[in-house]
């Protein structure tokens, strides 16, 4: 059934979201040292595969007959989403090779954030441009209009810059350049990866209660956050297994807004929490703290939108909830998104060792 199918994506959505928010907002636990040849060895093997596998996108618009303009468009749309799976699939790589151990290896990380981003963003203008060519106009003139006018990226030139300060990056850059096919993905490729690292982490757990303010405030938003997930979680599994008893439309949409009215709570209890934790003592603290309870106001209102979205899907029919259902779970994604995004305003401070303390704290190492 594939409205019950829908509902449980929902779900699991929600459950999973907010804490892949939270965890980068932390740094993901930091990021484990890796030898740079290793470190490079791992990358160009993700990017080989990023290869093989894009080139195996988009043969939907290859084949297209591309005199039909509108025909084109969606099919060049097709190839887009293909596309942006092939990198997500190469993030989750990239996810996995930690930080080259050379100094600067975290400003190594960073470029390749920034770049990705900057991709990201180019592609998505690519896609809409090319959405907006008329469908009376040549297909082939306009898009090659919209390619000629394209930037150039310049990945390497901002590694360049990193070095400039961290000399030791000069060696990334060489090892990489060593492999030409990864250097071609790396460096030369527009579409080289989109992907926004959450490096895995390698944690040495620290004994003892927490005892400074310091202690005391990663301690806090960790246990919070660790028992805001679980009782998602939950309440995720309990309703799961409702799922497939239910006998209509609207006994699933009374199972997904409930599952959301809970969500809602719990979530009201996380800001109270964090709200309540005493700043941590350094130089930022107070900007800092206030950027994790910004982060949890606005997941209280994500879930009030939720559960009001929830409550006004049309249940009249399998056919009506399975068409809202669709532009539902669209939405849930991109709510979780720009949350998380908040927390790019952390990287304007520095942390003075609340960084390691998210690393080493036990209440974290659930996360």
């Amino acid at each position: 059934m594939r409205q019950t199918a829908l509902v449980g994506r929902v779900m699991l959505l929600v459950a999973a979201l907010p804490l892949a928010a939270f965890i980068a907002a932390c740094g993901g636990g930091g990021a484990e040292k890796v030898d740079a040849e290793k470190w490079v060895d791992a990358l160009c093997e993700a990017a080989a595969d990023f290869d093989k596998a894009r080139d195996n996108t988009g043969a939907a618009f290859e084949e297209v007959d591309l005199t039909d303009t509108k025909g084109a468009k969606e099919a060049y749309a097709g190839a887009i989403g293909e596309q942006k799976d092939v990198q997500k699939d190469f993030r989750a790589a990239f996810d996995k090779i930690g930080e080259p151990d050379i100094k600067g290896g975290d400003k190594v990380v960073k470029a390749f954030e920034e770049q990705f981003k900057e991709n990201d963003a180019k592609t998505d203008e690519v896609g809409d441009l090319v959405a907006g060519i008329d469908n009376d106009d040549d297909f082939v003139e306009e898009f090659l209009k919209i390619i000629d006018n394209l930037e150039e990226p310049d990945f390497r030139g901002r590694l360049e810059k990193v070095a400039n300060d961290y000399p030791d990056v000069d060696e990334i850059i060489d090892l990489i350049e060593k492999d030409p096919d990864c250097t071609r993905v790396i460096f030369s490729e527009e579409e080289a990866a989109t992907v926004d690292p959450e490096p895995s982490p390698t944690r040495t757990t620290s004994s003892g209660p927490a005892v400074t303010t310091n202690e005391k405030w990663v301690a806090g938003i960790c246990t919070s956050l660790t028992g805001w997930v679980a009782d998602l979680e939950s309440a995720n599994t309990a309703l799961q297994s409702k799922i497939d008893d239910a006998a209509s439309a609207e006994d699933l949409k009374k199972l997904l807004v409930a599952f959301l009215k809970d969500g809602q709570a719990e979530t009201v209890n996380l800001r109270r929490e964090i709200t309540a934790l005493k700043k941590p003592d350094v130089k930022d603290g107070d900007a800092i703290h206030k950027i994790f309870v910004d982060a949890t106001v606005d997941l209280v209102k994500v879930f009030d939108n939720l559960v009001g979205e929830a409550e006004r899907l049309d249940a009249s029919s399998l056919a009506k909830v399975t068409e809202d259902l669709d532009r539902f779970v669209d939405g849930v994604d991109g709510a979780f998104d720009e949350v998380a995004q908040s927390f790019d305003a952390l990287d304007q401070y520095d942390p003075q060792g609340l960084d390691e303390l998210f690393q080493t704290r036990p209440e974290c190492q659930g996360l």
